[in-house]
């Protein structure tokens, strides 16, 4: 009795643990990304692949594979839809090119990329077989703007050009081109409501098309594995659209937009309270080299035109602890705020590079914009400020 008894506990012993080596092989594959296929021309024998987190742009997982003859086989793992970056070399005519190629990254999926007459191209499981439809309209409309821009290029280069005219008539086109491309791309969606690759299409959709855009895929779609994704292209469309107002109005003479954001001593600071002075809203980060290095010349005239001038310093893509380490260690004695908590002031203000100086008058308009490093940033505040015009 006690002999059968063991061999019972032990029957059931093993179920148990081949009920859990199954349970971990599914869910070990549905987190998997395998990659493999061939790519002529490889010179350095290796493949170097990255996942990329959508929301921060951060590296997540980065593998090398080395090949054999172009030929490749690797798997990577990824719990949530990601971007997919595969670096490699290639010679050409005695010169060694990189090469870079992006996909979206799937959990589950298998994706196999091959050399052909046409280019790269993509198959693999149902998601990526489909996702050649993406790349197909991906590439006619490049091939299309290819040929604005040489368009351009070859009318701006004739004598006698007026290029500010030009420049006004090709804007034109483009904007034109952008929205049919979001046209075309809300035509498929509207035809493919409960697609994965109608969610991709959506990268595509002119950025005040978004929100109609989104409201075209069925339930199934928008509640899926992409669901965090949508969320994202979402956010990331109205962003830009805030920034296409911004290139418009952020200009010289007209007045700055206002903004609330948290001070480096947790209270919340209005751009509005600041009127009465001269104010410099100077776009920085402790990452930004070029930032630091300018802060020496800045504190000098702050101390010089302090009793009319304030400088408002607005940390951006900085880690809170980053940003007050930074401010204490160059002992900068002026406001500072941390942008995105709540607003992204870089979007109202379309920053595209740091550091940016925007010069404010008393009453909040904008008289002077300044990117990077240069004199003539303190040359203009000291005919302004000390001149007091």
């Amino acid at each position: 009795m006690l002999f059968l008894f063991f061999i019972n506990t032990m029957k059931t012993f093993i179920t148990i643990l081949l009920l859990l080596a199954t349970f971990y092989n599914i869910y070990a594959a549905e987190n998997i990304l395998r990659i493999k296929g061939n790519i002529s021309g490889i010179t350095n024998d290796t493949l170097i692949v990255q996942l990329i987190d959508i929301e921060t742009s951060r590296m997540t997982e980065s593998k090398t594979c080395r090949t054999e003859g172009g030929n490749f086989d690797i798997s990577i793992p990824t719990e949530k839809v990601s971007y997919l970056a595969i670096t490699y070399k290639t010679l050409s005519e005695g010169k060694t090119t990189k090469k870079d190629l992006s996909y979206i990254a799937v959990p589950g999926e298998e994706l196999i990329i091959n050399s052909t007459a046409e280019g790269i191209c993509v198959e693999g499981t149902q998601f990526y077989n489909d996702y050649k439809q993406f790349e197909v309209f991906n590439k006619t409309f490049q091939t299309k703007w290819r040929q604005l821009n040489l368009d351009f290029a070859s009318q701006r280069d004739m004598p006698g050009a007026n290029v500010d005219s030009l420049k006004q008539v090709f804007s034109g086109k483009a904007d034109a081109m952008r929205h049919t491309i979001s046209e075309e791309a809300m035509d498929y969606i509207r035809k493919n409501p409960s697609s994965e690759i109608s969610i991709v299409m959506l990268n595509n959709v002119f950025c005040t098309d978004i929100d109609h855009a989104s409201t075209l895929l069925d339930s199934t779609a928008r509640n899926g594995r992409f669901k965090a994704y949508i969320d994202f292209l979402v956010k990331k469309a109205h962003t830009d659209a805030v920034r296409l107002k911004a290139s418009k109005t952020i200009k010289e003479g007209n007045f700055a937009p206002d903004f609330t954001l948290t001070d480096i001593n947790g209270n919340k600071l209005t751009l509005s309270s600041l009127r009465g002075k001269y104010v410099i809203l100077d776009f920085w980060g402790s990452w930004c080299g070029w930032c630091i290095k300018g802060m020496p010349e800045m504190k000098k005239y702050y101390e010089k035109y302090r009793d009319r001038m304030e400088i408002l310093g607005i940390a951006c893509n900085d880690k809170e602890p980053k940003w007050k380490a930074a401010v204490e260690k160059h002992q900068l004695p002026w406001l500072h705020v941390l942008n995105g908590t709540p607003d992204d002031v870089t979007a109202q203000y379309n920053i595209t590079g740091y550091p940016t100086k925007i010069v404010l008058d008393s009453e909040g308009r904008i008289l002077k914009i300044v990117s990077g490093e240069s004199p003539e940033f303190y040359t203009f505040i000291d005919e302004r400020v000390e001149g007091g015009r």
